[in-house]
């Protein structure tokens, strides 16, 4: 059983609940909260020696600036560090005493006493220079701040079932580093993930060659593909991307008719038990809109151990072509 999957199912506060997983495994965990402090208080060290975590505490309230950051580390020097953590919500704005409305970081940063602040968030989001310039941010060597996907390898590293469950949740989220064979496939902007995207729509011919003969076939953002059935059936459309979570989920979307829904939904949910990588489903009801259903699954799990370019193209194709097959060939048993 892994308690954090479990447990998660249980809340709507997605963000309180990671933060006391990852306090619970740095409490526990001596190998993860090392390596967690070789990471993110890199910045603190004094004379060489790096920071040792001694205490950790959540949902802590300070008075001064009215915060209530989500973690605060106490360091065996007797210095405290805030650390935020966002999935993808915003910064929130609270009113301080004088009466002006403020992000988070600048009012955790105006907290005395407080050696240093680091943030957390699933993908980049820009923030202004006054923070990113701040003595006592603690930014990542790449990037305005740091990703989900930065503690991966540290959690890996843990000894802890904490840490373990971490991971295996992780890799469902996307929280994950980029394939190393794939590279980074977003931000758009950047000529080297244009290029990666590019070498990684190579990877779909197979994919594409199976398809062709039913689906009128597009590529979009350069490695995504999109489906339009030359004939009527179960899929109205169909969509694959390999950018999904900032680039390392797979997503798989079928677009359905809402009376579709059930028979849809049960087909999927049986070949999905016989995809190489196990892939979250979600359905999505649009009323008088649009029905769709989504498989997710880790790029990461997808290509490991897949260093060729015909292993590469095999495991895409034996996690993509399945799902469509079954949906036409219950098409075509009704037809």
């Amino acid at each position: 059983m892994n308690l954090f999957w479990e447990t998660r199912a249980l809340t709507s506060s997605r963000e309180d609940h990671l933060t006391c997983f990852v306090a619970a495994a740095l409490e526990v965990d001596e190998r993860f909260r090392a390596a967690y402090a070789s990471l993110v208080l890199d910045q603190l060290a004094e004379d060489g020696r790096a920071p040792v975590i001694s205490a950790v505490e959540t949902q802590i309230h300070f008075a001064e600036q009215r915060s209530v950051p989500d973690m605060v580390l106490g360091l065996d020097d007797g210095r405290r560090v805030l650390v935020e953590h966002k999935i993808d919500a915003p910064e929130t704005k609270q009113v301080t005493g004088d009466g002006q409305a403020v992000k988070q970081l600048e009012r955790y940063l105006a907290i005395p006493g407080v050696a240093g602040l680091a943030y957390f968030r699933s993908l980049p989001a820009p923030l202004a220079p006054e923070i990113l310039e701040h003595e006592r941010y603690l930014r990542p060597r790449t990037g305005a701040h740091f990703l989900w996907r930065d503690l991966y390898e540290p959690l890996e590293s843990g000894s802890s079932d904490v840490a373990r469950w971490m991971v295996a949740a992780f890799d469902r989220l996307g929280f994950t580093p980029p394939v190393p064979h794939v590279g980074e496939l977003r931000p758009h902007s950047d000529p080297q993930v244009v290029q990666n995207q590019r070498n990684f729509a190579k990877l779909w011919q197979p994919t594409w060659a199976h398809f062709e003969a039913r689906y009128k076939l597009e590529y979009g953002s350069r490695c995504e593909l999109y489906l339009t059935p030359r004939s009527d059936g179960l899929v109205k459309a169909g969509y694959v991307s390999p950018l999904a979570q900032g680039g390392s989920l797979l997503r798989t979307r079928v677009d359905i008719e809402e009376s579709d829904l059930g028979v849809a939904q049960r087909l999927i949910e049986e070949v999905a038990e016989r995809l190489p990588v196990a892939s979250a489903i979600n359905v999505v009801q649009k009323p008088g809109e649009r029905t769709y259903i989504d498989l997710m699954a880790p790029l990461r799990l997808l290509f490991k151990d897949a260093d060729t370019v015909p292993q590469q193209e095999r495991r895409l194709y034996d996690q993509v072509v399945p799902v469509f097959d079954a949906l036409d060939d219950r098409s075509k048993e009704s037809a």
